[in-house]
Order: structure tokens, then sequence, then C-alpha cells
């Protein structure tokens, strides 16, 4: 049956909700995602947690994340509608099944990848190492189809990612990639694979079946952008990457 409700499509960390150590000491914090052994690891604020009862109460929301579905599958939200993980590689269906013509599509896109990405990640790695600075990454992958690669630091200072970037890319090791960079979150995709391709396949399948409706967009990232200008409305937390972006570009 048509739904006449606006969409949503969101990104989830980092705009939903996020680590303890980016909120502020004392302030409240609402489970929202839990780690491997089922011990709170992602919170809301108390605003996010309203912003959440009122999407899901008054559109239907479908999540747009770099999540593989496993992850997904630790985020306690009751969404209802279907699910874009692991950054536009998987299209979940509303009763969580894996989407299998994306999946072939997917497949054609990645083939090409599937021996580099690891070659990648572990060069990645000893990158770090000689730079000696603490890494850990690994190559994301649905149904043994690999997506892409991602690193993340074991310190406290994101800006180290930003130094494992430049070397990575001194070296030519990103041909035909493209990057996501976001506090503690470095991931190399191959082109072709992304959130903005996959929300596009999801909105020509929404007008065949709802027709024209409000989509409202939601992210954080800068990279969140490509997909949140296929909506009619975006939005972006204060603060956020492509907050602090918009802001200083305003006032070069």
């Amino acid at each position: 049956m048509p739904s006449n409700r606006p969409l949503t499509l969101v990104d989830l960390d980092d705009t939903l909700f996020q680590t303890a150590r980016k909120m502020k000491e004392g302030s409240p914090r609402h489970p929202a995602t839990l780690d491997v052994e089922g011990q709170p690891n992602g919170y809301m604020s108390s605003v996010q947690k309203s912003m959440v009862e009122w999407l899901l109460a008054t559109t239907d929301v479908v999540a747009v994340t770099a999540r593989s579905v496993e992850a997904f599958s630790r985020v306690k939200l009751p969404f209802r509608h279907g699910a874009i993980c692991s950054h536009g590689g998987v299209i979940l269906g509303a009763d969580g099944t894996l989407d299998e013509a994306w999946q072939a599509r997917m497949s054609d896109v990645l083939a090409a990848y599937q021996s580099r990405l690891p070659e990648l990640s572990e060069a990645t790695l000893a990158i770090g190492k000689q730079m000696g600075i603490s890494l850990r990454g690994w190559v994301v992958e649905e149904q043994e189809l690999r997506h892409y690669v991602v690193t993340k630091h074991n310190e406290t200072n994101d800006e180290v990612l930003d130094a494992v970037l430049a070397e990575v890319q001194a070296q030519g090791l990103l041909e035909g990639m493209h990057v996501h960079a976001n506090s503690n979150n470095l991931a190399f995709l191959p082109q072709g694979l992304s959130k903005q391709v996959a929300v596009q396949e999801w909105l020509r399948r929404d007008r065949e079946i709802n027709g024209e409706r409000p989509v409202l967009g939601f992210g954080d990232s800068i990279t969140d952008l490509a997909f949140m200008e296929e909506c009619h409305l975006w939005a972006t937390p204060t603060r956020s990457q492509l907050a602090k972006r918009a802001w200083a570009s305003i006032h070069e």
C-alpha cells in the first residue's frame, strides 16, 4: 500500500548517536547501540532521542550507514522500512533480508577489487607501523563480497589518520578509489560504491510505489552530502564535520 508520509534517509553514527567520548561529561546518555559483547557503546543525547522518536512517528525512516549488516543489527532503534548498509554496498528490505538484485549489481561493480582490498588494508596498517601510529583495520565484507577498507587508530588524536591518509595517497595506492575520512574513521571505497548510488536506486524504487513525496536527508560527514543532495531537504548536526566545512566556506 502506498505511503503518503515523508521519507527520511538518515546516517547513523554521529548523526543520531555517538560514542560516550564525544558527549559532554555528566549529560544524559540513552543507549542506542551495543558492542559485539552486548554492552552499550553508542548513545543518544536527550535531544537526539526526541528527534529519533519524532522521525519514527511521523516519517518512513531508512538508515543509510557505513555499518555492515552485522553492525547495523546492533543498532537498537526500531527501523521498520529497510536500510542501506556498508556505504551503499547492501540494501536491506523492510524484513531485514538482503536485496539480491542489488547484491548482483555490486558483485559486478566490485569484482575487480576483491584481491586488492585486503592488500590495501595490509599496506595501510604497515604504513601506520612505519610512522609509529597504532592502527587497526579490516575489510568490510558481506555475503563473501568485499566492499571497502576501514582503518581506525588506537590513540586519542583523530588527526593521526590525516597523516596516514597523506602517506597512502603519496604512495599511489588509491587509484580508482574514493575516501571517507571523519573522526576515527578512515575508509577507502572502490569507485561505484557509495551511499549516493544506493540512495538513487532506493528513490527510483520508492517513486514507483509511492510517487513523489517529500524526502528528507540527514548526515554529519562531508561525504554524506552526496546522498543528501538526492533529497528535497537536508540537515546536518551542529558542529558536525559537514557543518564546520560549510561554516568555514561561508566565512573564507
